[in-house]
């Protein structure tokens, strides 16, 4: 690692005039609570694009490789995450400064060019999974109906407040979701 950031001293610092957050550690105060990381888990963990990627490694693999490569992948993002996660908190580091620390100051773009990715990602397939559930479940409503449906209320939700409301949310149906998942398996 190149080295630890040390959090600016604003007296002393022309360059910290422009107060730009990406470039400050995070103060505790500004921190997210235990909370609603763990309902940002919760919400991460129900999420029905692992579904169709355990379907999809099952039907390609066979059921028992595909569990055994999701156990593997569980552990090992457990273990790596674990220690990011212990750093960033000993720290205060933001995705923006740990990504600055490791990849240096033009490698922190790849950080924000995998968020892009991995959000497209599970927005374009989380999305399409429910539509063509919905579309299959009424299917008087045209898939791309289905689509406009699932955008019209996805994208409100990641705005402002709405994060909070979701953490609710998220913890009132894990339990739920883990019922109906214990249920379909057996």
């Amino acid at each position: 690692m190149a080295g630890v950031i040390q959090p600016k001293n604003k007296e002393h610092d022309i360059s910290a005039l422009s107060s730009d957050p990406n470039q400050e550690l995070v103060a505790n105060e500004d921190r997210a609570t235990k909370g609603s990381l763990t309902m940002a888990w919760w919400g991460v963990c129900s999420a029905m694009f692992y579904l169709v990627i355990g379907i999809a490694m099952a039907e390609n693999y066979g059921t028992k490789n595909a569990i055994i490569g999701l156990l593997i992948s569980c552990v090992a993002y457990g273990i790596i995450n674990g220690i990011i996660t212990r750093y960033a908190i000993r720290t205060g580091m933001s995705v923006a400064l740990f990504s600055r620390v490791l990849f240096g100051h033009k490698g922190a773009a790849l950080a924000t060019l995998i968020f892009f990715a991995t959000a497209m990602y599970y927005a374009v397939f989380e999305g399409s999974v429910i539509a063509v559930t919905f579309s299959q479940t009424y299917p008087s409503v045209p898939y791309w109906i289905a689509a406009l449906i699932v955008v019209a209320y996805s994208v409100p939700m990641i705005m402002g407040g709405v994060q909070n409301w979701l953490d609710k949310l998220n913890g009132i149906l894990l339990p739920f979701y883990i019922i109906g998942l214990i249920a379909a398996v057996v």
